[in-house]
């Protein structure tokens, strides 16, 4: 459990680093030369890790492992393309709380599917979350940073299920004993056909296909990384214990933000942020005790 908690943790700081360097790039870049890169560099951290942790599964194809690793590849492929979206269109400050929710739909999954306990204290701390989160998505004020706020949060919920869904599944997988780096390499399987997708749109639309951005590279590589530790976590720690944690990122995307993309915060911003960053941590001393 402690690994569990662990992993999580350096997740949220990694989950956060490549939201912003998304961010900067998917507001002043070509759409298809982003989704490439984004797609391709995660074919690459994919495949390492399989590569590395499980060099013999090359060269096979396994029908039904990969029919059960097929749910969670294509949360994961639309995810991508849906964060792309909400951060493009509305305040990263606004949108990463929303896109980080996920784990009040996880909790859930867990306590109904797959049998997992929560306490009283549990809910009512998961209810505030998801409250605080909810004021955060009343401020729909157009401003540069978010030149179509409705669509960034609408694109924010969106991410936020597939998130949910992506993460139940997985860890559905691994109850069932199948490995991560099993899922890694289908995975990197998917993503190299859609990189190779999106380089076909950049020949058929003709756009400029530009050098890679130095935000892209850093972005691309470190949330996908950040993917497989939560993977590992997950292997780890119980569902309820490291989404709740892994999601902190979006409290350390928010503070960032503000400096990095010069966003501005409001005392009712300020207020909901703190109120997740204490939940969140009083779940993890909840589950410590």
């Amino acid at each position: 459990m402690i690994i569990g908690i662990i992993l999580a943790i350096v997740v949220a700081i990694l989950w956060s680093i490549g939201e912003i360097e998304y961010s900067k790039v998917s507001k002043k870049e070509d759409s298809s030369n982003v989704y490439f890169y984004q797609y391709f560099l995660r074919t690459v951290v994919y495949l390492s890790v399989a590569l590395i942790f499980n060099f013999s599964i090359f060269g096979t194809f396994k029908i039904n492992d990969f029919l059960v690793f097929l749910p969670i590849i294509l949360c994961d492929l639309f995810g991508t393309y849906i964060l792309n979206k909400s951060v493009k269109n509305g305040e990263l400050s606004t949108v990463s709380p929303i896109m980080a929710a996920y784990p009040v739909v996880d909790i859930l999954l867990g306590m109904f599917i797959l049998g997992e306990k929560a306490t009283v204290v549990e809910l009512i701390l998961l209810f505030i979350i998801s409250l605080s989160i909810i004021v955060l998505a009343t401020d729909t004020e157009k401003t540069k940073y978010a030149p179509h706020p409705k669509l960034g949060i609408l694109f924010a919920v969106v991410y936020m299920f597939l998130v949910a869904f992506s993460t139940f599944f997985e860890k559905n997988a691994y109850v069932n004993n199948l490995s991560v780096y099993d899922l890694y390499y289908y995975k990197g399987i998917v993503y190299f056909l859609t990189s190779l997708i999106f380089l076909i749109v950049i020949l058929i639309k003709k756009v400029k296909f530009k050098k890679i951005d130095f935000s892209i590279l850093k972005g691309s590589m470190i949330t996908p990384i950040g993917n497989v530790i939560n993977s590992v976590a997950l292997t780890y720690g119980s569902i309820m214990v490291v989404t709740p944690i892994s999601s902190i990122y979006s409290v350390i995307t928010s503070i960032v933000s503000r400096n990095v993309l010069k966003e501005k915060v409001t005392l009712k911003e300020g207020i909901c942020i703190s109120l997740i960053l204490v939940s969140t941590l009083t779940l993890l001393m909840l589950k410590l005790i």
